[in-house]
């Protein structure tokens, strides 16, 4: 399998190493590292006229620096979607409380959600640690499903501040929410799974039609954000990745 993807992801896009010792971390690339991140990143080489081809073949060394960066692109997406994801859970819970007390997760409101039927959930001292044990999957749903939305979540969302070119509201509708939450969703998913952004999506015939994209889930999740009063000058910013040198890890001499 090593050798189809170093034939695939590399050869096929004339990125050629050069000695045995690159051919070998190729090798060892291609087994570890993410198919869609290497195909990503071979396909960010082919396509950027800036970089050259040398004597005819990219390098190794070219290639690996592409991987980088689409490496720190997807850790770094991560890292947004998992800081609102936090934020989220607490907003959920503050809201559920003020409406229905600090036992909301026993109660009957929570009844079509087969998570908050468990007694490993309902025997939990405080909502918040409900709200930890269940995924992103369900916790989209306690804040979109049934009367929770229209009795709590509906009238804190500040839909006055995301306004289309007449000045109306662009996100008027519990449906046109829930299209945000679905492209957030499914592109934590594919990261947390090591699928490229929109994969699962293209995959599922229910999605087929979102094509989405790596900007699509950028201004999802911005426009998301403020419809929730999400207040972002407390996020990580940016992150360095730090590796290796070439010489240390492939005993190039350069």
């Amino acid at each position: 399998m090593n050798h189809k993807h170093f034939k695939q992801i590399l050869l096929a896009n004339n990125i050629v190493p050069k000695t045995i010792d690159e051919t070998k971390a190729a090798l060892k690339l291609v087994e570890q590292k993410e198919k869609l991140i290497l195909g990503d990143a071979a396909k960010a080489l082919v396509y950027n006229k800036q970089i050259l081809p040398v004597e005819g073949c990219y390098t190794f060394e070219q290639y690996i620096y592409e991987v980088q960066k689409i490496t720190h692109r997807y850790y770094m997406l991560y890292i947004e979607i998992s800081q609102f994801e936090a934020y989220l859970r607490t907003y959920i819970n503050h809201k559920m409380v003020k409406v229905y007390g600090d036992k909301w997760h026993t109660l009957n409101i929570m009844s079509d959600l087969d998570d908050f039927q468990k007694q490993e959930i309902i025997q939990l001292d405080k909502p918040s640690k409900a709200l930890n044990s269940i995924s992103f999957g369900t916790l989209e749903l306690v804040f979109l499903n049934g009367s929770r939305y229209a009795n709590v979540f509906e009238i804190t969302i500040k839909k006055n501040k995301i306004l289309t070119k007449d000045n109306k509201p662009k996100y008027n509708n519990k449906k046109e929410i829930k299209s945000l939450f679905s492209i957030i969703r499914n592109a934590r998913n594919g990261i947390c799974h090591h699928r490229r952004i929109g994969e699962s999506i293209r995959s599922n015939i229910k999605y087929k039609k979102h094509k989405m994209t790596l900007s699509d889930v950028h201004k999802s999740l911005h426009d998301l954000k403020i419809l929730l009063g999400y207040d972002d000058r407390f996020d990580v910013q940016g992150i360095e990745l730090r590796y290796k040198n070439m010489t240390e890890v492939f005993g190039w001499i350069n």
